[in-house]
């Protein structure tokens, strides 16, 4: 359904959406109708605009239906003035398919609900993001079971050998903390977009789990073949809340920050806070050597790492167990010059909104 001549609120809708670069579809909120297409909808779809709007569904969308329904679910995800997101096989005018990502919105033009998706091709970004599930898949089944011979080995120990159980207390935690990591890097290929049990987390409790955990493997690591151990300080400063969400998941999230802070430290060791946001939220903050301002847009991405002993997959873990939970992450410089994370979005259990909801 095509928009009224001349209307004022159509042109300037158009005018935002063609300065975006992507291709904007605008949907009646109730109907589902099209009611307008604008931006690059030529680029995307190969299609002009005034074409694209008398197409039938099937002519740009493999599955319409399917479709409609993703963007309905991305509606409601968009319900309190945000955005929903989904992905769906569409189909181009020379007849080629490509993966195509569609971010929902709410608007109004001429007095009416609408839906603004800005669409864009993201078959490259899929394809690359099929591979590495598929190595990850791989990693974690060709390491559980070397796991499992080293743990079934440490038992055997424990029963044929007299003394040293404290070493091998620390290598039945070694263990179980490479047990979690793989369980972890499986769920990060696998669900990582999605909490599917959320319950109230207590962060205080949560953050200094975390860090006993890190900071005894580090210490563990440090015995055996590290020499000295600099400066290891850990505070949190006031109180953290409650927050909902997966525990398991956020014990992740803060270990990995933590264990990013220590092995960037260098020989000086490191001091590391994590204090609350007024704005709803936590900082992670340390006095290390920082992140270089360059390379703050691409440390969340898979595989990148600058240490020696980096997989890669640490502050990616991070960044889906945040957008997971539907909060935002970023990074900049603390005071010290060290490494900033500030984690927000975060609303307090029990506690009232800006906009008066609980």
């Amino acid at each position: 359904m095509k928009d009224p001549a001349g209307s004022d609120a159509a042109a300037a809708f158009s005018q935002v959406a063609s300065d975006l670069g992507d291709a904007v579809l605008l949907y009646d909120a109730e109907s589902g109708a099209l009611r307008h297409a604008t931006g690059g909808v030529d680029d995307v779809f190969g299609y002009s605009c005034e074409r694209f709007r008398d197409l039938d569904p099937a002519a740009y969308a493999d599955d319409p239906e399917r479709e409609a329904a993703s963007r309905a679910a991305a509606a409601r995800d968009a319900a309190d003035g945000g955005s929903g997101t989904y992905r769906w096989r569409a189909r181009r005018a020379d007849g080629t398919t490509f993966t195509a990502e569609s971010t929902v919105s709410r608007t109004a033009v001429d007095g009416r609900a609408c839906l603004a998706c800005v669409v864009r091709d993201v078959t490259a970004r899929a394809e690359r993001e099929h591979r590495l599930e598929r190595l990850a898949e791989t990693l974690v089944h060709d390491l559980r079971n070397p796991l499992n011979a080293a743990e079934a080995q440490a038992g055997i120990l424990r029963t044929e050998v007299e003394g040293g159980r404290e070493f091998l207390d620390r290598l039945d935690r070694v263990h179980a903390r490479m047990r979690d990591i793989v369980g972890d890097v499986h769920a990060l290929v696998s669900d990582g977009r999605r909490i599917d049990d959320p319950e109230s987390v207590d962060l205080d409790a949560v953050v200094a789990d975390a860090w006993a955990a890190v900071s005894e493997c580090q210490d563990d690591r440090a015995g055996a073949d590290c020499g000295d151990v600099g400066r290891c300080e850990f505070s949190i400063e006031g109180s953290l809340g409650t927050v909902v969400g997966d525990a398991r998941r956020l014990g992740r999230l803060f270990e990995n920050l933590f264990e990013n802070a220590l092995r960037h430290a260098g020989d000086g060791g490191v001091s590391v806070r994590v204090a609350p946001l007024d704005r709803g939220g936590v900082a992670v903050v340390d006095d290390g050597p920082g992140i270089p301002a360059g390379d703050r847009g691409r440390i969340f991405e898979h595989g990148y790492t600058t240490a020696d002993d980096g997989t890669g997959f640490g502050l990616n873990i991070v960044a889906a167990a945040v957008e997971a939970h539907g909060w935002e992450i970023a990074v900049c410089e603390s005071e010290s010059g060290g490494a900033r994370f500030e984690i927000t979005g975060m609303d307090a259990v029990g506690a009232e909104r800006a906009d008066g909801r609980r």
